[in-house]
């Protein structure tokens, strides 16, 4: 048992429960009735689909052929949106990676969660301790749960005094902290050279130690590992850390993009990526192979559930957690890298379309129509309420979400928005929270001030500013922000750790 849940032990009831001092006691009643409903009808009677949850790592928008790139080569991302339905316009929680986690986990925008940015290792910021998941969901029907891949919501998988996986409804955890390291090249003179194999992967919190694959491969090994143990219903959340940096691909995948390499590339093909600063350029070759690299460690995976006739009983969520790094680096991690925000503005870290707007594919054939397209915004903080509706455990109303159950799109049928999209992260350019409603969205800045009102049905792109020609919208945005910004600062969830902290 780690410290951390040794210190809050005798207060708790139900030990597998983190929301002893927030949520009302009718979500633990709730949560074991559904429990022993999941038991006794559960998905044993096929009445309910297995979960795989996709989620990559800094993928642009048009970083795959389904979503237009010229060059890089993603077969099974395109035949997962062949079999299922792409949405044009979906949505990360935020423009960084830590917070768009926690808002995809919980259905709640990422400052209600305790998580405002990126988190260093070794950092005290959590997800907060009495949020409820999509892995609690799940375990509340009676499915077996595991996260593998990137978790990246503390400052270490190994870290006692933080909540970790196994505390947020994952059985089984396996994966990095946020991003590979490699002892075998990460010490030396520069420039230095060496595999990016991991050695931060952690097996149930415990280090795996060295490795002898790249990334990619280590978690789709993992991830079949464990869905080959037996048939039970179950839920995976399976996290990339591609195309995050370091980038790190087979030769195999690097050489059918050697038209996109320089000779710097093909001379050190295994340069640590911290040493490009004082380098020539390598190219785009490196970062399209490592798109294909991931592309087919996932097919991997849909390929062992297609062959045992559980593709079909499984709804498949593909998606990213924000915009790309493109080749405009702005710090020297992100030299050599040529992400595509398929034309719109931003990248990265950035509110503009560019840094949120990312893939978004939904396969489930008994819900879902192959090939369908919908042009409606969704957002990845729609995953939690629509999983609840699918699977038909209630969630507690005295939760504050943001997101709004996508099960209208999915059947194909419309769905009408209760509130506006809310994003909020401290940028580069000061531009700290956005807005949409409807075809508007309205960029603030720190202080809650509009600075930029763009109309996306006909400005895609954001370069028309129409703040001052339209008065009336920018003030009916501005009201909405200024009740959504109230409304997360006084969340109940937050309010309470607030309380459980200072009560200490």
């Amino acid at each position: 048992m780690s410290a951390w849940a040794r210190d809050r032990s005798m207060t708790l009831t139900l030990p597998r429960l983190r929301s002893f001092w927030a949520l009302p006691l009718m979500l633990c009643a709730l949560l074991s009735t559904a429990a022993l409903y999941a038991k006794e009808e559960g998905t044993a009677s096929g009445a309910f689909p297995n979960i795989l949850i996709v989620y990559v790592d800094d993928l642009g928008y048009g970083d795959t052929a389904t979503y237009g790139h010229p060059v890089v080569e993603t077969p099974h991302i395109n035949r997962l949106a062949e079999e299922g339905l792409k949405f044009t316009q979906f949505y990360a929680p935020s423009a960084l990676c830590s917070p768009s986690r926690a808002g995809l986990l919980t259905g709640r925008t990422p400052y209600r969660t305790g998580v405002r940015d990126w988190i260093p290792p070794e950092s005290a910021v959590t997800l907060g301790a009495n949020e409820f998941t999509i892995a609690d969901l799940a375990k509340a029907r009676g499915y077996r749960t595991a996260v593998i891949g990137k978790w990246h919501l503390n400052g270490g998988l190994a870290m006692a005094d933080a909540p970790q996986p196994r505390d947020f409804g994952f059985d089984y955890q396996y994966g990095l902290d946020a991003w590979v390291k490699s002892v075998g090249v990460a010490a030396g003179e520069a420039p230095r050279h060496g595999h990016m194999y991991p050695s931060n992967m952690y097996r149930n919190h415990e280090a795996v130690g060295a490795t002898d694959r790249f990334s990619a491969e280590l978690v789709a090994d993992e991830a079949l590992h464990w869905l080959g143990k037996n048939d039970e219903p179950f839920f995976l959340y399976l996290t990339f850390s591609e195309v995050h940096t370091p980038i790190a691909s087979p030769r195999e995948y690097v050489e059918r993009y050697d038209a996109y390499l320089t000779d710097e590339s093909r001379t050190n093909p295994d340069l640590y990526y911290f040493d490009f600063l004082s380098r020539p350029s390598r190219g785009t070759g490196e970062y399209f192979a490592n798109i294909t690299f991931m592309d087919a460690q996932l097919g991997r995976v849909l390929e062992h559930l297609r062959e045992r006739g559980r593709l079909d009983e499984t709804l498949v969520v593909f998606s990213s957690d924000n915009g790309p790094v493109t080749a405009q680096a702005e710090t020297p991690w992100e030299i050599g890298m040529a992400g595509d925000t398929g034309g719109l503005r931003g990248k990265k870290r950035y509110l503009f379309e560019g840094g949120i707007r990312v893939p978004g594919i939904v396969r489930y054939p008994a819900l879902v129509e192959a090939g369908a397209v919908s042009h409606a915004p969704a957002t990845a903080l729609d995953l939690l309420p629509t999983l609840s509706e699918l699977i038909d455990v209630p969630l507690e109303s005295a939760i504050p979400l943001d997101g709004q159950s996508l099960m209208p799109l999915l059947r194909g049928e419309p769905l009408e928005r209760d509130r506006a999209f809310y994003w909020s992260i401290e940028t580069p350019d000061g531009l700290e929270f956005a807005v949409r409603d409807g075809d508007w969205k309205l960029l603030l800045d720190g202080d809650g001030e509009p600075a930029y009102l763009f109309d996306l049905a006909t400005d895609r792109y954001e370069v028309v500013d129409k703040l001052s020609s339209e008065p009336e919208i920018a003030d009916r945005l501005i009201a909405e922000f200024r009740s959504l910004r109230e409304e997360v600062l006084a969340d109940s969830l937050a309010r309470a750790r607030e309380e459980n902290e200072s009560g200490r």
